[in-house]
């Protein structure tokens, strides 16, 4: 390769690179949002941050290591928005971006499971022409989309045995709801034809004069006969024509398609890890010192306060639960993560019995109130919160587990509880702890009840209430 085509990959030309893939995912996961009202695609650490709908190619992070520091607290709030939805978080992160994100994930119990490689090419030299005799290369009509989909599916679902291969693997329903987002959102199919059958497809995204080549595969059938090669070609000259300045492929280390892009002038730019921190890993936060204190302290979204007491704690500690008999005033932020009405909590703060979680000597990090009733056959669940930072660590879990064993130990006979129907993380977390549906009550919440007007979760509004039973 002469010095005109070659491509040197600065950590400013990466940083371009991994901002543009950030854009390419948020703006490629918009149709699926729309569809999924869970969805969501936050900024984080100069990247992004996405889920789009279950099983999603796009619920990933990337574009992180390029945009000064990773805020850890930042990161558990997207982690814990991951676990609620019952899904691994996934970081892509890039070889050239700040080391320090790579070891503030390995203490946060991310795992290694993956590389790809990401190529490039300078787009204003010459360029290839493909030569394949019986391929022909167009733009993809809105009459031949369907047949490109099936194509492109059956592509994807049957890679090529070649090179080590992604990780992932993925139905052949979300493959196509993936391209389909694709198409909506902007990029251009191209459909390849072997002797007038199309046989293989490709697509093109230009993000700030990076042109990004996605989403090509080709028809089992019809592989080794260049068609790969003719789509790299059209999308190059096309991009070339759009005023971009590089164009970029992602392929899994020793495939054929990355041989096919090298052959075709590509060139390695770097590498990306793919890290994956399991649902149940455990959730850590951590700080630096604010105007040149040494402490430091943050009131969250959610209202917990969030203090360098708690940074840098290794939250894989093991939890003791207890039970609490001092001021329950001194439990307030907890007791406010569970209600939002201060009228209700000032008349039960004071009933029943509370345990609290406990990491190390001092430090609490959960906690779980309980009344009975019936002759103490009924346990209810008044009021339950984990503290923001040390969610998805199964800390909710234990403090649940020990109240029905001490109901069972008394000899109760049932364990309720209730909760907001717009609360989806909570319907899922009371279901895998063994609890059933009971009871709905309509128009629970709202000012009539000491609940503020517009209260939603999860973009739903806080109206009906929902009760859960446990028989023991």
């Amino acid at each position: 390769m002469d010095s005109n085509t070659s491509l040197f990959c600065s950590t400013s030309l990466a940083g371009r690179i991994e901002h543009a893939e950030a854009q390419l995912i948020a703006l490629a996961s918009a149709p699926a949002r729309q569809r999924n009202r869970s969805g969501f695609a936050t900024p984080l650490g100069g990247g992004v941050a996405c889920f789009a709908e279950p099983g999603s190619p796009m619920n990933k992070v990337v574009g992180l290591g390029f945009d000064g520091a990773l805020d850890p607290v930042a990161l558990g709030a997207i982690e814990l928005e991951y676990a609620i939805r019952e899904t691994p978080t996934q970081i892509e992160l890039s070889s050239l971006a700040d080391r320090e994100v790579a070891v503030l994930l390995s203490r946060r119990g991310y795992r290694l499971v993956a590389h790809e490689c990401v190529l490039g090419r300078r787009l204003d030299c010459a360029l290839p022409v493909a030569t394949s005799p019986g391929i022909d290369v167009r733009v993809c009509g809105p009459e031949e989309f369907d047949a490109w989909l099936d194509v492109v599916v059956a592509g994807t679902a049957h890679p090529d045995d070649e090179g080590v291969g992604f990780h992932e693997q993925f139905s052949d329903e979300a493959i196509e709801r993936d391209e389909r987002d694709f198409y909506d959102a902007g990029a251009t199919m191209y459909v390849g034809r072997c002797d007038g059958v199309i046989a293989g497809g490709a697509s093109l995204m230009i993000t700030g004069g990076i042109a990004q080549f996605t989403g090509a595969a080709t028809a089992p059938a019809y592989r080794r006969r260049g068609i790969q090669n003719a789509l790299l070609a059209r999308r190059l000259t096309d991009a070339a024509e759009a005023g971009c300045d590089i164009a970029v492929i992602t392929t899994a280390p020793g495939s054929k398609s990355q041989e096919n892009a090298q052959r075709r002038g590509f060139q390695l730019l770097y590498t990306r890890a793919m890290l994956i921190k399991p649902v149940d890993g455990p959730i850590q936060a951590s700080g630096s010192g604010e105007n040149g204190s040494g402490t430091w302290k943050l009131v969250s979204a959610q209202g917990m306060c969030v203090s360098s007491e708690t940074a840098g704690t290794d939250f894989a500690e093991p939890v003791r639960i207890v039970p609490f008999d001092g001021d329950r005033r001194a439990l307030i932020d907890l007791f406010r993560l569970a209600e939002d009405s201060e009228r209700k909590l000032d008349g039960y703060i004071g009933a029943g019995r509370v345990w609290v979680a406990m990491r190390g000597s001092a430090e609490v990090v959960g906690h779980i109130q309980v009344t009975v009733s019936d002759h103490g056959e009924t346990w209810e669940v008044a009021n339950m919160a984990v503290a923001v930072p040390h969610r998805g660590a199964g800390v909710g879990r234990r403090l649940l587990e020990q109240v029905i064993d001490d109901a069972r130990a008394g000899g109760a006979r049932r364990v309720q509880l209730a909760t907001a129907t717009a609360d989806i993380g909570n319907l899922r977390f009371y279901q895998r702890c063994g609890f059933r549906l009971g009871r709905v009550v309509h128009d629970a919440f709202g000012p009539h009840s000491g609940y503020p007007a517009g209260t939603a979760s999860d973009g739903i509004a806080v109206r009906d209430q929902v009760w859960f039973e446990r028989v023991l």
